[in-house]
Order: structure tokens, then C-alpha cells, then sequence
């Protein structure tokens, strides 16, 4: 597997259509063709399929589809990060962050850390849990920034962190749940609720707690973004339960957020990758992070070592 099976892969991918791919890499389509089997032979599985005049990803190829951006964004990284290493230049800040962090906390510190002081490039890569973990193990991404639990081998967390999840209501509601006065599920959650739809992580959490306060909701809206729970409730009124970093981070006009009587804890993790740890503009980077989720998050609190059951994720 080379640059180019990637490029061309992914090429594909983009068009759904080999012959159109072939012509915007200016090659010939049995060249293309070949390079897809040659490709899914090496890797053991099919990517592609075809679904009548176009060609569609496997869920094999779904999956290989964001692996292969990040590998060709390494192949293309490389002369400069190699040449960077050799004159002891300063390398990008690159920073590997789940959803809710790269967009709910990383603007907010950059806006901290003033401008004189900050790496001259920052480079934000936003991805799954377990995405992050490799991004750290590969060298692509000196920063990870995730939610727990995150148990990958050579992966530990320099600082620890955990917060409630809040409640988002629509702003016309404003007078029946007035502010700093938690509201509990069966006050909100009973006709239109959001949650999440990885019932391994948060959405299995929510659900035991509406389960244990015996409330059934006529409806449910499953998503897998925090962004999109809170534009439903900006749209539609619905009720949504989210966790804190996007809620306060990103939270759109017309919504409200309310802390909830039932506790359910949302802990996330600072890492570096190996031997960074102690780099300043690293230590500093976590500082301005820290510093930003305490002025950002109510009841946020910060616990080094191993997690209590009852904040894992």
C-alpha cells in the first residue's frame, strides 16, 4: 500500500465512479481498476461495490475511507516534519480532539492564549475516541483531547477531568424553569427527548437514568453530535440531554440550559503522545485548557488517577 493507492481510493470514493476518477487522476480506468483490486487483495476485504451505474463503499470501505485520509495526510506531512526535525525547527501543534472538545473547548483556549505566545501552526484533527488514542500512538497528533473511557495500551491521560450533563430547553421556557434551579427528567423529559446513539457510552447512561426515574418519553431523537441535539431543541423545542463542553461551548441562541437533579457525570481526558508531556508549549496548552473548562463548565471538577465507575462514559 503506497500514496498513490490511497489517492486513487479515495478518488473513487469521491466520485462513485471509476471512470471519472481515472480522468481527474489522469490515468487510465484499467489502471484505476486494477489498483482497487490490488488494494482490496492486500487488505483481505472489499471496499467497493456496485450499486447499478455507480460504484458505493463497502462498510468495510466506510471505515477504511477516514483511515486513508489520515494516512495521506501523514504521507503528505512527512518532507516537512522531516526536514523540521533535522533544523531543529519548532513542529506544528497538532491536536487530535473528539467532536465535543475540538469544537466546544479548543477555540475557546485559543482565544486565551495570546497570539505572541501560541505554536506559529496549530493544526485541529477531530475524530473518534479510539481515532484519537492512534492518532497519539501514530505521531499524528502531539495533543489528544477526549472523552473517557479510552483504554488503549501506551495511551494514558496527563490530566483528568469530569462535569455533569446538562439539559438544553428552548428559550420560551425560560420562565417555568428559572436559572441556577436543577430540573429533574421527569420535569423536561417526558414528550420529545434528544439523547445520543452509542448506547455503549453516554446514550446507555441516560437511559438507565430516565429508567430509574421512571420516565418514558412519547418521543426520542437519537444523534451522534452534541450540535445537532441542540439545533433540534433551537427548531423543534425538543428537550435535549447533552453532555457540558458542547452544551456551553457551542450552545446556539433560542436555547437554555438547565443542570439536572440526576447527576450523570461526563469525564474526558488531556493526553500527549510519548515524551511530550512535559514539553512547555504542551504544559502550557493544558494550563489554558484546564483554566478555560473552569470558566466554562459549572461543576466541573478535576480528578487525577483512576475514574470511579460512575464517571466512565
Amino acid at each position: 500500500m503506497n500514496k498513490r493507492d490511497l489517492q486513487t481510493f479515495l478518488k473513487v470514493a469521491e466520485t462513485g465512479n471509476v471512470t471519472q476518477a481515472a480522468e481527474l487522476l489522469d490515468r487510465s480506468q484499467p489502471s484505476v481498476t486494477r489498483c482497487l483490486q490490488d488494494l482490496e487483495s492486500s487488505l483481505g476485504f472489499a471496499l467497493t461495490e456496485r450499486v447499478g451505474r455507480r460504484i458505493s463503499l463497502t462498510a468495510e470501505g466506510v471505515a477504511f475511507e477516514e483511515e486513508a485520509r489520515r494516512l495521506l495526510a501523514m504521507f503528505e506531512d512527512l518532507p516537512a516534519r522531516t526536514l523540521a526535525r533535522a533544523k531543529g525547527s519548532a513542529l506544528p501543534m497538532s491536536i487530535s480532539a473528539t467532536s465535543a472538545l475540538g469544537t466546544g473547548l479548543v477555540p475557546h483556549v485559543l482565544e486565551r492564549w495570546p497570539e505572541a505566545d501560541r505554536p506559529k501552526e496549530i493544526r485541529l484533527m477531530q475524530a473518534a475516541p479510539n481515532t484519537v488514542a492512534q492518532d497519539l500512538l501514530s505521531g499524528n497528533a502531539r495533543i489528544g483531547l477526549s472523552s473517557l473511557p479510552l483504554d488503549v495500551p501506551g495511551v494514558t491521560a496527563e490530566r483528568v477531568f469530569s462535569a455533569p450533563l446538562v439539559v438544553a430547553l428552548p428559550e420560551s421556557r425560560a420562565a417555568e424553569f428559572p436559572e441556577n434551579v436543577p430540573v429533574s427528567l421527569t420535569q423536561v423529559a417526558t414528550n420529545t427527548v434528544v439523547t445520543m446513539l452509542d448506547q455503549t457510552r453516554l446514550q446507555g447512561r441516560i437511559l438507565q437514568a430516565l429508567d430509574k426515574a421512571s420516565v418514558h418519553p412519547e418521543r426520542a431523537i437519537r444523534v451522534n453530535s452534541s450540535v445537532s441535539a441542540l439545533q433540534f431543541t433551537r427548531l423543534t423545542g425538543a428537550t435535549a440531554i447533552v453532555e457540558p463542553i458542547t452544551a456551553h461551548g457551542m450552545r446556539p441562541s433560542g436555547v437554555i440550559l438547565r443542570s439536572l437533579v440526576e447527576q450523570i457525570d461526563f469525564s474526558i481526558g488531556f493526553f500527549a503522545a510519548a515524551g511530550l508531556a512535559g514539553a512547555r508549549d504542551t504544559k502550557e496548552f493544558f494550563d489554558l485548557c484546564e483554566a478555560t473548562l473552569f470558566d466554562l463548565i459549572p461543576q466541573v471538577r478535576r480528578i487525577d488517577g483512576p475514574l470511579p465507575s460512575n464517571t466512565r462514559d
